[in-house]
């Protein structure tokens, strides 16, 4: 299931506005946008109306800007987006719970549209996704949005909760969210020996030498480990996938890599799969476990990412 975005309308500026702010929400909502495609490439973009078709204001829409020769840039990377509207087309069948059973509305202290419905945000929550909104106001740049949840409980009983669901105005929240965000399309994993049969499936851009399936193989289905586990490898993969496309001479990890120490060198030499001991020198942390992923950067033949140690901190007992 790749990452989903509900675009949301009540983040629509009421009234008349000048143009240039009009081109400012369209340039953020876009910068916004291409930062969670660099958490996945394969995301989907819902709305309740096509994106061409996406007010900035009252009178103002992408297409509107585009076609007055603003956002040109902008608007061609739009097009490029999986674009689905309506909003439902979200919601896979037999599988999603269906928002449409349930009504999802603003807290009725929120600064803006108190108590209206808010129908992206509720499927955002329902179906795990993220809420994306335009920079229009305060209240919209928060992380993460409140909203009152009624739905039948298995009684027939109606039930009233208090739910939140993430929610991104700008590019620097995504990056603040990176893990949460790659934690809502995780695959439902019934432990580390599913994820290790379907390792090639879901992380074409990486090989593991052989130590490592015991390692993985034995993470349990609940164990925090295993959501890490898969939020690091998963980022390590996207950031292999980009460097294909972007070049330079190391790809960019959405996450802190670094090199060990020269002191702890001699820890962490494996062999390869060809038998060749060698030196997996860049790790990343599993946090909040005294966890780590040690790999090897390669180029030949294909940009890959080869997997030597995935475990506790090596030298520590």
């Amino acid at each position: 299931m790749p990452l989903r975005l509900f675009l949301n309308d009540l983040s629509i500026p009421e009234g008349l506005l000048a143009r240039e702010q009009s081109i400012r929400l369209l340039k953020k909502l876009v910068s916004t946008v291409r930062e969670a495609h660099c958490i996945d490439t394969n995301l989907e973009l819902y709305s309740e109306v096509g994106l061409s078709h996406f007010s900035l204001g009252e009178g103002t829409t992408v297409a509107s800007l585009r076609n007055d020769g603003n956002c040109v840039e902008e608007s061609q990377f739009l097009k490029r987006v999986n674009d689905r509207a309506p909003i439902k087309l979200s919601r896979e069948d037999g599988g999603d719970p269906d928002p449409s059973l349930r009504e999802y509305k603003l807290l009725k202290t929120a600064p803006v549209h108190a108590g209206q419905e808010a129908i992206a945000l509720g499927f955002s929550h329902a179906l795990k996704g993220l809420g994306l909104s335009l920079d229009s106001h305060e209240f919209w740049q928060a992380q993460s949005i409140q909203l009152n949840l009624i739905e039948f409980d298995d009684s027939e009983e109606l039930i009233a909760s208090l739910v939140s669901t993430l929610n991104a105005s700008s590019p620097d929240t995504v990056r603040y969210l990176q893990n949460d965000i790659r934690a809502l399309f995780q695959p439902n994993f019934n432990g580390g020996a599913e994820l290790w049969a379907r390792r090639e499936e879901l992380l074409p851009n990486l090989t593991f030498i052989p130590r490592t399936r015991h390692q993985i193989q034995s993470i349990q289905h609940g164990e925090p480990l295993l959501a890490q586990t898969w939020i690091k490898l998963s980022g390590i993969n996207q950031a292999i996938e980009n460097w294909k496309s972007s070049g330079g001479s190391r790809p960019l990890f959405p996450f802190n890599v670094r090199a060990e120490s020269r002191t702890r060198l001699n820890l962490v030499q494996f062999r390869d799969c060809n038998g060749v001991i060698r030196e997996f020198s860049d790790h990343c942390d599993l946090a909040p476990t005294e966890c780590r992923i040690h790999f090897i950067i390669e180029q030949a033949p294909t940009p890959h990412v080869l997997i030597g140690h995935v475990g506790r901190k090596l030298g520590i007992g």
